[in-house]
């Protein structure tokens, strides 16, 4: 560890969760969305209402993070936008700190809201970083199943829409790929989105208990289920990893097909974007 830098455990100890060279940021602040998949009820620590999205500890430590670190990603437990004042408060302050960084929602949001999101954008381009927006959009037909509580993907899409046409670099997030979802489904995602989404990416579903309702005995016996401690989580939390075989490698050829890409994470997303972006100055 370089002199004066902060040791990584002190970021964790705080819900900053360092991985690579990104930092994502957990909350503690309730998600009223109540995704039926959403894997954040189980974790380590309370969930609580009418808390700021960040501490005064986190946003201090945020300001040290170590060089190598280039992204900051909001919203990993929560949905980061349910207040947007607060949320605009965040990024502007965050938008000094010279960093890249990605917010994604599932809500829809008002033209002035997303004409804001722009010009921290803009401020952030002063300084050759940028803001990426990803739409969390893993199911279409059967969302209401699935996301009683979140805005219907069609609305979902006009803001993502509003949102490319200011030119900020948008992303699709289909994740969790939910194991019983159909590859028409998936397909209906992308034809609604790929004019207005510069990639995709999605990742397993994972479940603290295999006697979860999203898994019938039906899929059950297509899976494959590994139980680990994921990389992006604080530790102490460990989770049923659970993919269907062959469903990401049929989401990628639905993609690839229709003339866009499938990266891993935001996190690659968002290297590939900011890569081109060079290579264009």
């Amino acid at each position: 560890m370089i002199e004066g830098e902060i040791d990584k455990s002190t970021f964790e100890k705080e819900g900053l969760k360092i991985d690579q060279d990104r930092v994502l940021t957990y909350s503690q602040l309730s998600c009223p969305l109540e995704c039926k998949y959403c894997f954040v009820g189980d974790m380590n620590y309370n969930q609580k209402r009418n808390v700021s999205y960040l501490t005064p500890e986190q946003s201090k430590l945020l300001e040290k993070l170590p060089k190598e670190i280039n992204l900051i990603m909001l919203g990993c437990d929560t949905e980061f936008l349910q207040s947007p004042k607060e949320a605009l408060e965040i990024l502007d302050k965050l938008s000094n700190i010279h960093k890249d960084i990605s917010v994604i929602t599932k809500l829809s949001l008002t033209p002035d809201f997303i004409k804001k999101l722009k010009d921290i954008d803009d401020k952030l381009h002063t300084y050759d970083n940028f803001l990426t927006f990803s739409m969390s959009i893993p199911c279409f037909d059967s969302a209401k199943q699935w996301e009683p509580s979140v805005p219907s993907p069609a609305k979902r899409i006009e803001t993502l829409k509003a949102v490319h046409g200011t030119n900020m670099k948008t992303l699709v997030a289909m994740r969790p790929l939910i194991p019983s979802i159909t590859d028409e489904e998936l397909e209906k995602i992308v034809d609604s989105t790929k004019d207005i989404s510069l990639g995709y990416y999605s990742g397993p579903l994972y479940l603290k208990s295999l006697d979860h309702p999203i898994l019938d005995k039906q899929t059950l016996s297509h899976l494959k289920i590994e139980e680990l401690q994921p990389h992006w989580m604080p530790e102490g939390n460990v989770y049923y990893k659970i993919e269907k075989e062959g469903q990401m490698e049929s989401l990628k050829g639905i993609i690839e097909n229709k003339g866009s890409l499938l990266f891993d994470g935001a996190a690659e997303a968002i290297k590939y974007l900011k890569d081109k972006d060079h290579e264009k100055h």
